[in-house]
């Protein structure tokens, strides 16, 4: 809920006010200066020039104006006082102070008081007896008494004299000497009454009145302020260093007084007093005298400060110009003060005498009240002056009585008052939110979903007014006065007036008049129905309901109507003051749509270059005295009232009448646009006024700086509202400088404020200069910025809807779209003004080939706004959407013309020029769709016409069927030329050539006539053609003419000397031509209905367009030279692309035939006629963007124009199917097509296009290190690509289906890719050597950043998690619905899932322990999100639309984050956890800050999209689209979120064996026994003469290191490196170092109290050189003491020594295949090498390598594989030979399967052979799995040594000799298929020699090596 409203402020809002209500005040300080004439000269000067604008900055950002007013400017000479020449302008001026009052926030008065007070006043009133004392005073002549007698006469009353206005007529000189004269008179005779020798017999009172009448100016004008208040009055006392010695008595008594009063009853702050030094006591101030110039630079300063204290005082605690919290109840309440001074107006003149009317409404109202039915609104209606808001303001005021106890809420508008009540939705949406704020309605005074768009405006007006009938006790009144001004726009519903209800509820009342008739109003037919009642209209202009209304005094006679009154005072007025002064005041009243302030008009009618000549009215032009007068007579007279109205004064007529008076007698349509003209550039001045003062200044330095300095602070005083003056100050924020991104010269020196948002942009519009108009206002974005903050995006909406009631231009149009598409999002965050606009005209702006274009300008404006906002802001970087303009732009229906043969644009862009067939040529305006003109001249049906290429010639060329051609002057409507005799039968073409001096014209005899324009004579007649001439055209470039005719030939001639040039043949006829605007291409239309496109040049053929199905009518080229559009018979217009030679759009049919179309410059719109309707399409190419991806642009551009096309959306590009972005967040790769797109984000630029899939990429992921980029593809293939070269570094074939998902591990060696087939694969990057493979759900996959665990889920309601080092660990999680998301916090240690079933739960990574469960949402939870240092904190978002932020320890609830109007789709969390992003089905994204749970800022994307993601700190956000081929790039500016360096893997590299998975847990025997103690004597003891010093070192390094907490990878490398390259030598000591370490894991378990690490299955001593198992057994923690099970481990130091053994000497290296996974049998078989303990027989000797088993009559010992390779070996005659089947161990592997599967190479085993060299350390592999029922297809697995970076794929390869490898590969060829043969047989433990089986296989066929069978390869 909103916080509470002031009673005062509420009561107002609900109509309860009174007399002494406090409405808001002008922000406004208006100080009267009062001073002597001539004494005070130079200081008034001062006070004007440079006090007043140095105030005035000081107060702009505070949307005050300042103004200073000087009745003594421009009344001429200094020793006449203007109250000479005109006594009656005293009243005047004390009329100003009481103004300066009431409007002034802070000081309104200011006195410089002097040496004297001035001289006596002319009396303007006597009193009888004072003019009878007067007259008998014995000193009065008896020429005085006639001449005063002549002069003064008695009043109405008859009880006073005054002064007669006759002087008014008389000439000013002899006026001026009669007033002198009698002036000096009555200042004599006035004292002689007081001080003479009668004074002392008059009584008191008649003494006291005649001292009234003896004050001068200065003391009447100090007295009229004191009167007021003593507060806001600062006084300035000058004295004098020299004292004066010839002073009057009496005057220098007075001046006392003054000085006296003025210092009492002020305070210290509001006066001082200054002293002019020098010697003369009483000569004026002059400003070259070197002390005066001291002392008027110490007056600027004194009053400046003086000012700038009292104004500070006053306006600090002011709560107009505090800002509230509530600003939407502050703009309602300005709003409705508005509407209620002018009600008070009405009330407070009483003009309704009588009237019928609201009796008879009440007593209808009260009927339906009573009954509680529903009724429609009440309307009355009548003429102008019949008291139709005389009738309405009385029942305002009467209707609270009617009710009782029932409360009465009113609600007032008068229509056109205020922006805000000129349009209807304005004046809905304000009634709404009043009618909100006066019912408090919960939702607060804007709903949630709140959008100003005109359907919902109006719904929630319903809706409103429902609630409204729900409250018993309350009755709602709404008044509107003068309906039928609201302004018709297209953005009413169906039409303007639709929302009003015709059914209202029984306590709701609507009552509004309107001077058009109910029937004429614009209703719906169903309104119309129901209003017609009556009932419910009250006709004042019938007799019943006639209102007698109050006659003005002034009006002559009391019976003459309300018109004819308005022109007796107009003509009253023009006899005191002038036919032009007045004409010019009331044609710039009239012009004004919601009137003018005092100041701007003072600046447009009183001439400022001499302050010091006397301005004269009889010219035209005011200064303040006049003006003042005039202002106030006409507000007497009824004609004028002042308006408060957005923090200003505003001067406006008081009827609607006077207004239509005022045009009609002094406005003509060029008078019109001139007065707006001027109007503009008092808003928006032009350079050239700039540079003309400036000059002017500078020629003349005796000028008066006021005619710049006064202009300043005119000019100072309209921008009350905005942060800089508007005027000419060179303190402007604009400025053309390096640094600022955008800068428009025209609007350079313009900051808009409210008055430019309501009232300059009208003048721009009406003064036919489109241009500027577009540049200053409506295309400008800090006016469009303007109006939405100042009022709001529904005005904004309604002014450029106006605007399109006028103009029909392409960039209003688009900036109108903009606005419209986002009103939704701009109504809730009016900030997003500038992203909206970047979103939808970027893509536009950078389309366009001129950078300097007004929507590059426009676009550029708002991001170097967005750049300078201070608060978060999300920013497009690149463009997504599509040109928001619709396809058809307008649509016309013309009647009377017939069939429109051609059409054309007039040159003022927005007329249309039609041929008619009814011989008128007819000129309509577009967008209001109405007749303007019509050139008669023509006596039949007119041809053709042509309006001349140079626009500022403004000439039309019509021909006719009555063979003459008529040229016209368009914007003068007058007729230029008449060319009748130069053909003889109908026209059928014209032209201009030779700059517009020959006209041309081609007629059906066969002829071309070329005429001279300015002469009228025939230049030259063309006869070639052999039949009737159908078309002529003119190649502006090069003054060619181009004809075709009805003998199939088409012409080319010359202009200069007529001669033929070129002909081309065609095979029919020729009906019509066109040329393309490049002079290129040539159209022809013959009468076989064919389209011809040829070059105009040469005239050879291109192309035949094809695809029409009914006859032509008429063909235009358009503007780009690229498409043509054609009309045909079948109602349709065809575009065809003669580039291409194709039909590209066929446009929606015309009620009839299509007979004329036209194409406006720069395919701005394409205009097709067809019947009576004129339809206007968009028709720029939009759709041809650059692809951003491609290296070859389509079109030849500058490098800047291709780097702003890079970004621009192409339509030929595939969707994007996926993105991904680098862990740095500095680049991101996208997926589209077949291709993958890198981009760098912080440009952003496109880098490269990776091209290497053939199918759809479908996932893709980038390499922790970033140094590899993963892409798989449907395809079934996973590329590694090497982001340096850009090009495939390995190749993943392992998959049989296509690729869902890829996951690249935080070491960047490992790569986990998923199929369709559920297999999940785990990986080498660098080998494609396959270390895993699981079995289960692929559509989502993540793994943890320790890389222990893999999650999946397919988005059932389990949740799978595999562990990467331990195969058979595995946990399974699960819902009680679908799982729709998951995810794992960034230490590892917890995986949040969230499901359909509302919920979210927290499970340990190791272990799937349930931890917690989040429950608070009311729908399926839909995303989820962590943060990387704040390890407690998860986001989530659900179906709700909400979002809520958890506590992970407790499971609260910190913040729930609403805002979203659709449920939330994706939420991603800054790195630092401060900032998260949300996105939703409403198609917004919203930034929040997690802290305070605060929105931040939010972005309409328009478009839906499914997942996007953010850049560490946010200031990047990626979004992907739905079928999209863009990915918009979003930038946060002034993210809140700190940019967290995440932390790098830095481990050493590891060898396939050591990241492969442990097999399953197996006891294990102990090797040694349990120490009891680890002191350095046990160590000794036992082992210190087995070890040298060099093992004795490293096992120190690993006791420090084993028991080191912070022992780091680094140093674990260290070790690891010390112990590889130990050395060998010695045996002994090493076995002895490795026992001492074993025993040492004893020793360590025991002293943890936990039982010993495994060891590697059959391990034995020898070494360990895997870096993870001495990473892992150096951990105090023994969680992965179970991966160390089973592990089959020999080290590459050692296990060279297989080779020794007897019979394997040919065998260097070992070989490999993969496990096999068995689906259906959990058991799994296992194999690994035993040795028996060494005997002394030499037959016991025999190595035996066979299945392990522990049997009761075998010694109990643990295998050692390095113990038994040290037993010496047999002797060489003796040799002990092996099978190859011992050596390899396929249990229970059936024969059918080897026979069925032959050929097959996946089953050989990979064998690598090295050149001869001394022997590498080799790993062993692990043949295992293998199901004797079921074999599934084996898959091969690339092998690669760890000293070769080379690998083979089921194939041999050596790298020295082919001999080596011929007798190699076919020893293990013989060796692989005995054994496929005997594999069959029983199992025994005969041997066969090795000779004898290579002889016995010599003959076997060998498959082809080269063959990769890939069929076998297992699922």
């Amino acid at each position: 809920m909103a916080a509470p409203i002031d009673e005062s402020v509420l009561n107002a809002l609900r109509g309860v006010t009174s007399a002494h209500t406090r409405l808001p005040k002008p922000l406004l300080i208006k100080i009267y200066v009062a001073s002597l004439k001539q004494e005070f000269n130079q200081e008034r000067r001062m006070l004007l020039e440079l006090v007043g604008p140095e105030l005035q900055t000081l107060y702009d950002d505070r949307q005050i104006e300042l103004e200073f007013v000087d009745m003594h400017f421009g009344t001429g000479d200094l020793e006449v006082n203007q109250l000479e020449r005109d006594p009656y302008l005293i009243h005047d001026y004390l009329h100003e102070i009481d103004t300066c009052h009431a409007h002034s926030k802070s000081v309104f008065f200011m006195v410089l008081v002097g040496d004297g007070i001035g001289r006596q006043l002319l009396p303007t009133h006597l009193d009888e007896d004072i003019f009878s004392a007067v007259l008998s005073d014995p000193q009065t002549t008896a020429d005085q008494e006639a001449f005063v007698s002549k002069w003064y006469e008695k009043d109405a009353t008859q009880s006073k004299r005054q002064l007669k206005q006759d002087y008014r007529m008389l000439p000013l000189d002899s006026w001026l000497a009669e007033s002198q004269k009698m002036q000096k008179f009555m200042e004599q005779s006035l004292q002689s009454l007081v001080q003479g020798a009668s004074a002392s017999g008059r009584s008191a009172d008649f003494v006291e009145r005649v001292q009234k009448l003896r004050r001068t100016q200065i003391e009447r004008e100090v007295t009229q302020a004191m009167a007021h208040t003593s507060e806001k009055i600062l006084a300035v006392f000058r004295e004098r260093a020299a004292q004066c010695s010839k002073r009057d008595v009496e005057a220098s008594e007075r001046l006392r007084k003054i000085k006296d009063e003025l210092t009492m009853n002020l305070s210290t702050d509001n006066h001082t007093t200054l002293v002019v030094p020098g010697s003369a006591a009483s000569e004026a101030i002059d400003p070259d005298n070197e002390d005066h110039e001291s002392y008027l630079s110490k007056f600027k300063n004194k009053v400046t400060d003086k000012l700038r204290l009292l104004i500070e005082a006053h306006i600090t605690n002011d709560p107009d110009v505090i800002k509230g919290r509530k600003k939407t109840v502050q703009e309602i309440f300005h709003e409705h003060a508005t509407h209620l001074r002018i009600l008070r107006e009405h009330t407070e003149s009483a003009a309704l005498l009588e009237s019928r009317v609201p009796h008879q409404l009440r007593q209808n109202l009260m009927a339906n009240f009573r009954n509680g039915s529903r009724h429609a609104p009440y309307f009355i209606c009548g003429a102008d002056g019949s008291g139709k808001s005389a009738i309405l303001s009385h029942l305002y005021g009467q209707v609270s009585s009617w009710f009782g106890n029932t409360r009465v809420h009113r609600v007032i508008r008068f229509a056109k008052a205020t922006p805000r009540s000129a349009y209807n939705l304005e004046l809905l949406r304000v009634i709404c939110q009043q009618i909100s704020i006066i019912f408090n309605i919960p939702e607060g005074y804007l709903p949630k979903d709140a959008s100003f768009d005109p359907l919902y405006i109006n719904t929630w007006f319903q809706n409103l007014l429902r609630r409204v009938e729900d409250m018993g006790n309350d009755v709602l009144f709404l008044f509107i006065d003068d309906l039928h001004l609201l302004n018709p726009l297209d953005c009413d519903i169906v039409t303007a007036l639709s929302w009003l209800p015709t059914s209202l509820p029984w306590n709701v009342q609507i009552i509004s008049s309107s001077t058009t008739p109910v029937e004429q109003l614009k209703f719906t037919p169903m309104q119309r129905d129901r209003f017609k009642s009556a009932e419910y209209q009250f006709d004042l202009n019938l007799g019943d309901f006639a209102a007698r209304l109050k006659i003005p005094p002034q009006c002559i006679p009391g019976d003459v109507s309300f018109s004819l009154y308005v022109e007796q005072q107009f003509d009253q007025l023009e006899r005191h003051y002038g036919r032009q002064a007045v004409g010019g005041l009331a044609a710039y009243i009239t012009c004004s749509e919601y009137g003018l302030s005092e100041t701007e008009l003072l600046e447009l009618l009183m001439p400022t270059n001499d302050p010091e000549s006397l301005i004269e009215t009889k010219s035209g032009h005011f200064s303040f005295a006049t003006f003042k007068k005039i202002h106030r007579e006409m507000d007497l007279l009824l004609l004028l009232h002042d308006k408060i109205m957005s923090g200003k004064v505003l001067i406006q007529w008081r009827h609607n009448y006077c207004a239509s008076v005022a045009k009609r007698r002094y406005m003509d349509v060029q008078r019109t646009r001139s007065l707006h003209c001027e109007l503009a550039n008092l808003f928006f001045p032009q350079d050239e006024d700039e540079s003309t003062l400036e000059n002017e200044s500078n020629r003349s330095e005796t000028k008066s700086v006021i005619s710049m300095k006064e202009k300043d602070r005119e000019k100072d005083s309209l921008s009350a509202v905005s942060a800089v003056s508007a005027g000419r100050k060179s303190s402007s924020t604009h400025h053309n400088d390096d640094t600022s991104t955008f800068y428009n010269p025209i609007a350079a020196d313009v900051s808009y404020s409210m008055r430019h948002v309501e009232e300059s942009w009208h003048h721009l519009m009406r003064s036919d200069d489109t241009t500027r108009f577009k540049q200053i206002a409506v295309c400008n974005f800090d006016f469009l910025l303007a109006a939405v903050q100042t009022v709001s995006i529904s005005y904004l909406r309604c002014l450029i809807e106006h605007v399109r009631c006028y103009i029909l231009d392409r960039d209003i149009e688009l900036i109108y779209y903009t606005i419209r598409k986002s009103s939704d999002v701009l109504t809730r965050d009016p900030m997003q003004l500038g992203s909206q606009l970047i979103s939808w005209l970027r893509p536009i702006s950078e389309h366009d080939d001129d950078d300097n274009s007004l929507l590059s300008m426009t676009v550029r404006s708002a991001t170097a706004w967005c750049d300078g906002y201070a608060v978060p802001l999300l920013v497009p970087l690149t463009g997504w959407l599509p040109a928001p303009l619709p396809s058809q732009i307008r649509t016309m229906t013309v009647s009377g013309t017939g069939c429109i043969r051609a059409v054309c644009l007039a040159p003022s862009k927005q007329h249309l020029i039609l041929a008619t067939s009814s011989g008128d040529v007819q000129q309509w305006h577009i967008m209001s769709n109405s007749l303007e003109h019509i050139f008669k001249g023509h006596t039949a049906a007119v041809t053709c016409l042509l309006v001349a290429p140079q626009s500022e010639s403004e000439l039309l060329l019509t021909g006719s069927e009555d063979a003459s051609v008529l040229v016209w002057h368009v914007a003068y409507r007058e007729r230029r030329a008449h060319i009748n005799n130069a053909h003889t039968a109908p026209i059928t073409g014209v032209a201009a050539g030779v700059n517009n001096t020959l006209i041309i014209s081609s007629s059906e005899d066969a002829t071309i006539a070329i005429t001279d324009l300015a002469s009228g004579k025939l230049r030259h007649r063309i006869t070639h053609h052999r039949g009737p001439v159908t078309g002529i055209l003119v190649a502006g470039a090069c003054d060619v003419l181009i004809s075709g005719s009805h003998d199939r030939t088409i012409c080319v001639w010359d202009l200069e000397n007529f001669a033929l040039l070129n002909t081309m043949q065609m095979t029919s006829p020729i009906l019509r031509i066109d040329i393309s605007w490049n002079s290129v291409f040539l159209l022809a239309l013959c009468e076989d209905n064919a389209l011809y496109v040829r070059t105009l040049a040469t005239g050879k053929e291109l192309h035949t367009l094809k695809g029409h199905k009914s006859k032509i009518r008429t063909i235009s080229i358009g503007k780009d030279s690229q498409r043509c559009v054609v009309g045909c018979d079948d109602t349709r217009a065809l575009i065809y692309d003669m580039h291409a030679g194709k039909l590209v759009r066929s446009m929606p049919p015309n009620p009839g035939p299509v007979t004329a179309v036209h194409a406006m410059d720069n395919d701005d719109f394409l205009v097709t006629v067809g019947g009576n309707k004129i339809t206007f399409y968009s028709f720029r190419n939009e759709e041809l963007y650059i692809n951003p991806y491609s290296r070859h642009p389509r079109r030849k551009r500058s490098l800047k124009r291709h780097a702003q096309a890079q970004r621009s959306p192409s339509t030929t590009l595939p969707p994007i199917t996926c993105f991904d972005l680098s862990r740095d967040s500095q680049q991101m790769a996208i997926a589209s097509g077949r291709n993958v797109h890198l981009m760098r984000i912080n440009t952003p630029e496109y880098q490269c296009t990776l091209e290497g899939h053939s199918a759809v990429v479908s996932c893709l992921k980038f390499a922790p290190n970033g140094e590899f980029l993963a892409t798989g593809s449907e395809d079934r293939l996973v590329h590694i690509w090497n982001l340096a070269l850009g090009e495939i570094s390995h190749t993943f074939k392992g998959h049989a289906a296509p690729v869902v998902k890829v996951v690249v591990l935080m070491d960047s060696l490992r790569v986990i890719s998923t199929d369709r087939d559920s297999l999940l694969l785990v990986w080498m990057a660098h080998s494609g050597n396959l270390l895993q493979t699981i079995q289960g759900p692929y559509k989502s996959i993540a793994v943890t950043n320790n890389m222990r665990f893999a999650v999946s889920t397919n988005g059932d309601n389990t949740l799978k998690i595999w562990s990467l080092t331990q195969e058979d660990e595995k946990y399974s999680v699960s819902h009680s619905d679908e799982i729709t998301c998951f995810e794992i916090s960034a230490d590892s240690v917890h995986i949040i899932s969230g499901s359909r079933d509302m919920s979210l739960k927290v499970w340990q990574a190791t272990g799937g322990k349930l931890s917690q469960v989040l429950v608070g949402h009311s729908d399926a939870v839909t995303c989820v999100a962590v943060s990387v240092t704040n390890k407690t904190q998860v986001l989530s978002g659900s179906k709700d639309m909400n979002l809520i932020i958890w506590d992970l320890l407790t499971g609260e609830e910190v913040h729930t984050l609403a805002g979203h109007l659709g449920p939330v789709i994706g939420v991603k969390v800054s790195a630092d956890g401060s900032t998260a992003v949300s996105g939703s089905d409403d198609k917004t994204l919203i930034v929040w800050e997690t802290k305070r749970g605060l929105a931040l800022t939010s972005l309409q994307m328009h478009v839906p999209f499914t997942h996007f993601d953010i850049s560490l700190e946010v200031s990047r956000v990626l979004v992907q689209l739905v079928d999209s081929y863009n990915l918009p790039v979003i930038c946060l500016h002034n993210t809140p979120a700190q940019y967290v360096k995440l932390p790098t893997y830095s481990g050493p590299s590891k060898d396939v064996e050591d990241l492969r998975p442990q097999g399953p847990k197996r006891q294990m025997k102990r090797l040694l026994k349990k120490e009891v103690s680890l002191d350095t004597y046990t160590w000794q003891k036992k082992y210190g003469h087995l070890t040298s010093s060099v093992m004795m070192a490293q096992v120190d390094e690993r006791l420090k290191r084993r028991f080191s907490v912070s022992a780091s990878m680094e140093e674990i490398s260290k070790i690891a490196e010390t112990k590889t390259g130990a050395s060998q030598a010695n045996l002994g000591p090493e076995q002895a170092a490795l026992a001492q370490s074993q025993h040492f894991d004893q020793l360590e378990a025991l002293w943890n109290k936990r039982s010993p690490p495994r060891r590697r299955h059959n391990a034995g001593l020898s070494r360990q050189t895997s870096l993870v198992e001495d990473r892992l057994e150096s951990s105090d923690d023994d969680e992965y003491q179970d991966e160390r099970a089973g592990m089959l481990s020999a080290s590459y130091d050692n296990i060279h020594l297989l080779a020794r053994l007897p019979g394997l000497r040919s065998l260097h290296d070992a070989w490999k295949t993969n496990s096999l996974r068995v689906p259906r049998r959990p058991a799994r078989t296992k194999f690994y090498v035993s040795t028996p303990p060494p005997q002394n027989s030499q037959d016991s000797s025999t190595v035996r390598l066979d299945s392990h088993t522990d049997s009761p009559d075998r010694q109990s010992t643990a295998p050692d594989l390095v113990r038994d390779l040290l037993v010496a070996p047999p002797a060489a005659e003796s040799p002990q030979r092996i099978s190859l089947r011992q050596l390899l161990h396929w249990p229970s592997l059936k024969s059918r399967l080897w026979r069925r599967q032959r050929n097959c190479q996946s089953l050989q085993p990979n064998i690598r052979l090295n050149p001869l060299e001394p022997l590498r350390p080799t790993p062993i592999i692990v043949v295992e799995n293998c199901d004797v029922r079921r074999v599934q297809q084996l898959r091969t697995d690339l092998v690669l040594h760890p000293q070769s970076s080379r690998a083979s794929l089921g194939h041999i390869e050596v790298a020295d000799s082919e001999q080596i490898l011929a007798k190699k590969t076919s020893f293990w060829q013989r060796r692989w298929h005995l054994l496929r043969q005997r594999v069959t047989k029983t199992r025994s433990e005969s041997s066969h020699p090795i000779r004898n089986t290579t002889n016995s296989n010599s003959n076997n066929s060998t498959p082809d090596p080269a063959a990769n069978c890939n069929d076998c390869v297992a699922q």
